[in-house]
């Protein structure tokens, strides 16, 4: 991600006072939700000397994001495509706004419809919740001119500086390459806000992303987006589909604050794409008598880069203490009695035969041998 900085600082808790934590919420770059949960043990547990095993959970998009970003769309609507390629660049978008943008873990709050080719228009701009951006799309007329990338460049950025959000996501579609070389494409890609970045869709048999100083890869690469690629119309869900990637890469354990330790019992194994919730267990090395904390990092990715979060528990090992109360005492196997008035025999004086009993958790109960 260009200009916003690079992956998340982990957010941590550590727990004491014998209360449970629950699980620990974070937000990777793009704004996409990570959360890690110690289960067991609980922060405080008293546990016996050796290892000790952790249970918990992680996941990835699974809860609501606080909205964010905004998303603006830049339709191309030149000759090229025909009414039959306008109405299936619609319809692509129309899905991927369904099942992506207006999905409450991406966090998206604003969005932009723009179309552009000679010229360039803002149609609408408004919340990406609701029906009113389905109903301004299936308005929007094809306009059948020629592939004008400035055009598109600057009604997408009049529609981005409409939005409120910190940070801006412009998805630029073209079915073929720029045409208007007179245009001043750079000072159009300089005007582009620090807060957004634009990813770019080239679909259809005659559109690729490109290498020159005014394609589809270049405005991708000067903001801080990538480019896909689409060979047919048909295709352009699927391409739409890999422009927010999210996944839950792996889980690691600290004991002590030492290195991390990898996490391989996990169900399902990672990495997973999200939206996604894993289950994990994990056994410590040996403890020995102290306070221990248990830490449990997952680690993540979005669109935007990586980061990750940690939950933290306590466990105690006690010293044991020894009973000293003496046992009652074992008679001798000599037949003859002692004398009234003599000395006791050997193995009934004080402190000969002394039993404590102190259970596996290393902690004296205070009982004795029977």
């Amino acid at each position: 991600m260009r200009r916003l900085g690079a992956g998340l600082v982990a957010a941590v808790l550590v727990v004491a006072g014998g209360v449970p934590a629950g699980a620990v919420d974070g937000t990777l770059p793009g704004g996409i939700g990570i959360a890690v949960d110690i289960e067991t043990p609980l922060p405080d547990t008293v546990i016996p000397k050796g290892t000790t095993t952790v249970v918990g959970t992680a996941s990835i998009g699974t809860k609501p994001a606080t909205p964010r970003t905004s998303l603006v769309y830049v339709l191309d609507s030149s000759g090229s495509l025909g009414q039959a390629g306008w109405d299936a660049e619609k319809q692509a978008v129309a899905e991927f706004h369904r099942k992506v943008a207006q999905q409450p873990y991406l966090g998206v709050g604003g969005v932009g419809l723009a179309a552009f080719s000679t010229g360039g228009r803002v149609f609408w701009t408004g919340q990406a919740a609701g029906p009113q951006f389905h109903e301004a799309l299936a308005a929007l007329q094809w306009q059948n001119g020629s592939t004008n990338f400035t055009a598109g460049l600057r009604a997408g950025t009049e529609a981005a500086n409409a939005t409120t959000e910190p940070r801006s996501i412009m998805v630029f579609l073209s079915d073929g390459r720029d045409n208007h070389a007179l245009e001043n494409f750079e000072g159009a890609l300089s005007q582009v806000p620090q807060r957004v970045d634009i990813h770019t869709v080239a679909f259809g048999p005659d559109a690729q992303c490109g290498n020159g100083p005014r394609s589809l890869k270049r405005m991708a690469d000067v903001t801080g987006g990538t480019c896909v690629e689409a060979s047919e119309v048909r295709d352009l869900p699927a391409a739409l589909g890999r422009l927010f990637p999210s996944e839950l890469q792996r889980l690691t354990l600290t004991v002590d604050g030492g290195p991390e330790l990898p996490i391989t019992d996990i169900t399902p194994a990672l990495p997973q794409p999200g939206p996604r919730q894993v289950r994990y267990t994990v056994k410590t090395p040996p403890l020995d008598v102290g306070n221990h904390p248990l830490c449990v990092t997952a680690h993540g990715t979005d669109h935007a880069g990586p980061g990750k979060v940690t939950d933290c528990t306590n466990v105690i090992i006690r010293e044991p203490s020894l009973s000293t109360t003496p046992t009652t005492a074992v008679p001798t196997t000599s037949t003859t009695p002692a004398s009234p008035g003599g000395p006791p025999p050997a193995a009934a004086l004080p402190g000969n035969r002394q039993v404590s009993i102190i259970p596996r958790g290393g902690v004296d109960t205070g009982g004795t041998a029977p």
